[in-house]
């Protein structure tokens, strides 16, 4: 007989709806090892190419130097395609500065900055981090973006073959010439086969087909940078309109937009005080761990822990979360955060009402912005709800204290009156 955790219906069999928030069901595994259309494009171009050129290129290296022959092998094909990625990457950049898009970081930063609080790296262009500075006519300034990176590099080897004859160079000269001019050509190819790569993140081929089609994964996208940018002018996420929080949610087909949107969407939810939503949303942002950016990591499992210590009252598992984040990835405001809520949950209440002024001392030490007055009214908020929450528990003790005193006291009289 097959257990319930190795079939399909594990899930359905279990006692809560959150299983991997509540840590009864590990979160899925990454795509490692996986090989994208592009890859595969590409590579097998490569061998296909040495294949039908084997009996030229034999002719050709009988007769050259060593060291021509270390060229060949080592040298070229290295410079091709690192010229082939760096003009790929120009073409990105240059359109991102045309179409009004503003360079906010790199990918290979691997955690956010702490000052922009809530979501520095919604737009992922290959390395670029990219923010909107304006939202009008979105949707093709995008997809400007996204061709840019392939047209550059057809530009680039039609320039190298359609120019001057490089018959009249050296051998070193025409191996790397025509080389990268190959190697371009079937970079900006590869890149355009519509597809997911093993983080999460569509191929400039699939951005591109998202945004003509216009479809639900379009709709996700403008839907998420709309949200990023109400956070930088500093609107609060209840006030965002629902509609835009539903056409974020709406598809989740595992991808790092999809996580991405589930974390606007729980900001959405839980800062509305809708529970039901913002667990549903964490929980399904939880659940696809190889496509969630590394700056978004740390911070799900802060509020993991932050929620099964606020809302579920559940100090091991507040520890077990704070135990997946990394040391030295919180900045300050958000360590401050952490300890309030698991000092919460351990029921040293005043001890945690005494950390809120760190809080607040570490928000105020950011840069003055929208959306450090956004989060100073957000912790603000919770201080009130820590308050209230103090004074019925305390209301609640003299309430039953009151109760245990009324119950004992006949008692009391009727051994005095035995007596």
């Amino acid at each position: 007989m097959a257990l319930t955790t190795e079939t399909k219906a594990f899930s359905a069999s279990l006692p809560t709806s959150t299983p991997i928030l509540d840590v009864l069901r590990s979160s899925a595994g990454g795509r490692t090892g996986k090989l994208t259309s592009g890859e595969y494009f590409f590579l097998s171009s490569v061998l296909i190419g040495l294949f039908i050129t084997q009996t030229q290129l034999r002719t050709v290296l009988v007769d050259v130097s060593t060291w021509d022959l270390a060229v060949f092998l080592l040298f070229a094909p290295a410079s091709a395609f690192l010229t082939a990625w760096l003009v790929h990457e120009a073409g990105h950049y240059i359109a991102a500065q045309m179409a009004r898009f503003q360079i906010a970081g790199f990918a290979a930063q691997g955690r956010s900055d702490s000052h922009s609080l809530h979501a520095p790296a919604a737009l992922q262009v290959n390395v670029f981090v990219l923010k909107p500075r304006t939202m009008q006519d979105l949707r093709p300034r995008l997809a400007a973006v996204f061709l840019a990176g392939p047209l550059a590099g057809v530009l680039l080897s039609s320039a190298i073959e359609m120019g001057r004859d490089w018959s009249q160079g050296s051998f070193l000269l025409q191996v790397c010439v025509h080389l990268t001019a190959a190697v371009s050509f079937l970079f900006s190819l590869a890149s355009l086969l519509p597809d997911t790569g093993r983080d999460g993140n569509f191929s400039d081929g699939a951005r591109l087909l998202m945004l003509l089609r216009n479809d639900a994964k379009a709709v996700r996208l403008c839907a998420v940078l709309e949200m990023q940018s109400f956070l930088q002018d500093g609107v609060h996420p209840r006030n965002w309109p629902t509609a835009l929080a539903e056409h974020a949610a709406e598809l989740n087909d595992g991808s790092r937009d999809a996580v991405i949107a589930r974390w606007f969407a729980y900001l959405w939810a839980s800062e509305r005080q809708d529970i039901t939503a913002a667990t549903r949303f964490l929980e399904e942002a939880l659940a696809a761990p190889a496509a969630c950016p590394a700056w978004l990591r740390d911070r799900l499992h802060l509020e993991a822990a932050v929620f099964q210590a606020w809302f579920r009252d559940n100090a091991d598992k507040a520890r077990f979360w704070a135990g997946r984040i990394h040391v030295g990835k919180l900045s300050p405001f958000e360590q401050a955060r952490l300890e309030i809520a698991l000092l919460w949950v351990e029921g040293r209440l005043f001890d945690a009402f005494e950390k809120v002024p760190d809080y607040f001392a570490a928000l105020r030490r950011l840069p003055e912005s929208p959306g450090r007055e956004l989060r100073e009214k957000s912790a603000m908020e919770w201080k009130h709800q820590m308050e209230s929450r103090m004074l019925t528990r305390a209301w609640r003790s003299m309430y039953n204290l009151s109760q245990q005193v009324e119950l004992s006291a006949p008692a009391s009289m009727v051994a005095s009156a035995g007596d």
